[in-house]
């Protein structure tokens, strides 16, 4: 079977976007270990969060168990042994960022671990858009220049290159329970960008049947 004859533009745009949601990641340390989503009623100091987060408006099922691990180092497992729950946040609404992390600040026992960011969607379809408008005209300009003539689309490809996503933002690890003050809490955060933007590079490749003469 004959392959047909094919012309093939590309074009790539780059454009900022911004983040669309934010995950903010916490340990806490509870008493007696639970499983599943039943540790975030049964766990008093998970219930505990999870009510002061509701009262801040981020529902219950946009807080996620991670996992849990419990400290053995005495060797064993008892009564005494600690629970570090894993807790992710979705938080949608970006300006309730800065509320949640002071809920988690206001929170006993409670580590902001990091906080990663949901790119997703953003600028890509409009910047898609674009690469797809100037490839179909760079199509055009080289078959008439080449004296050919542009028959059906043959194929379609789009890539993102070279995107560049912050990484999560760490903050050391720190305890941040009831008993720290404002103004540490303040000189903790200081710095962190709380909708950070980022650079996505986009391409579109179009193959164009050439008509036959």
């Amino acid at each position: 079977m004959t392959e047909p004859s094919l012309l093939h533009v590309s074009e790539q745009s780059t454009g900022t976007t911004r983040p669309r949601a934010a995950h903010v990641h916490v340990t806490l340390s509870g008493s007696k270990l639970f499983s599943g989503r039943a540790a975030l009623a049964k766990s008093d100091e998970l219930r505990r969060l999870v009510d002061a987060l509701r009262e801040r408006r981020v529902p219950e099922d946009a807080i996620a168990l991670e996992g849990a691990s419990i400290d053995v180092s005495t060797g064993l497992f008892s009564r005494s042994s600690s629970v570090t729950y894993r807790l992710r946040i979705h938080v949608t609404d970006l300006e309730l960022v800065p509320a949640v992390l002071e809920t988690v600040a206001d929170a006993k026992q409670a580590t902001l671990t990091h906080i990663s960011w949901d790119y997703s969607g953003g600028a890509s379809e409009p910047l898609l858009a674009e690469c797809a408008a100037r490839a179909a005209s760079k199509a055009k300009r080289l078959a008439a220049a080449l004296g050919v003539t542009l028959g059906d689309i043959h194929e379609v490809r789009e890539d993102d290159l070279g995107e560049q996503q912050p990484m999560p933002h760490r903050v050391h690890a720190m305890q941040v329970g009831a008993m720290r003050t404002r103004a540490s809490m303040a000189s903790d955060f200081a710095g962190l960008d709380l909708a950070p933007a980022k650079q996505i590079t986009v391409q579109v490749r179009i193959a164009y049947r050439l008509a036959s003469s």
